[in-house]
């Protein structure tokens, strides 16, 4: 791993490891964005997950408020972007509720760890789900989108499982173009956080 990539994952360590409680706004703000069940899933997920999908939403809706509308879509309509935007925010607060509520970032750290070092090794080893603790870890890890589509189809929101299924993956899948778009703002705020 190189310097930056190694200072990038300690912040992100100490970030989640001294992640702050959300405030009553916060947990007010979630609970007006998703529906019961879907804040349900939000709220097992761990402090530092709740916090790092706060912190990419508000760089995903910087991203799309900076000319979503007018640049990719000039034929939405006010409202139809307004709901595009209310998709984005139900994606990036439920993006990693497939890491349920035992990958927090001293786990997290592990599988990052073993995916730097020994990435062909942990990719195979973690392509099933196991009770093993490094298999399962793996598995969690790799897979999380997937898992959290599966979740979010299980409470009806298939749009919402579509998208957070693809945010870790290279292709974009058979969707709309705007939420294709959606998906590619998802990955970067993501990638940014």
């Amino acid at each position: 791993m190189e310097v930056v990539a190694v200072l990038y994952r300690v912040k992100q360590f100490f970030r989640g490891i001294f992640a702050s409680r959300l405030s009553k706004d916060e947990v007010d703000f979630v609970k007006e964005n998703l529906p019961e069940a879907a804040w349900e899933l939000f709220f097992q997920m761990n402090r530092a997950d709740r916090r790092h999908s706060m912190h990419v939403l508000k760089t995903a809706l910087e991203l799309f408020d900076d000319g979503f509308r007018e640049q990719d879509f000039p034929y939405l309509s006010k409202q139809d972007a307004g709901n595009l935007r209310q998709l984005l925010i139900r994606c990036c607060l439920l993006h990693d509720v497939g890491r349920g509520s035992s990958m927090g970032p001293i786990r997290k750290s592990i599988a990052v760890l073993l995916n730097s070092f020994f990435p062909v090794w942990s990719r195979r080893y973690g392509r099933c789900d196991s009770r093993s603790y490094v298999r399962g870890l793996l598995y969690r890890y790799y897979h999380h989108g997937e898992l959290g589509g599966e979740l979010l189809r299980g409470i009806g929101m298939s749009t919402e499982a579509a998208i957070i299924s693809l945010h870790h993956k290279k292709g974009r899948g058979n969707m709309l173009p705007e939420n294709r778009k959606l998906l590619s703002i998802l990955k970067e705020a993501d990638g940014l956080n």
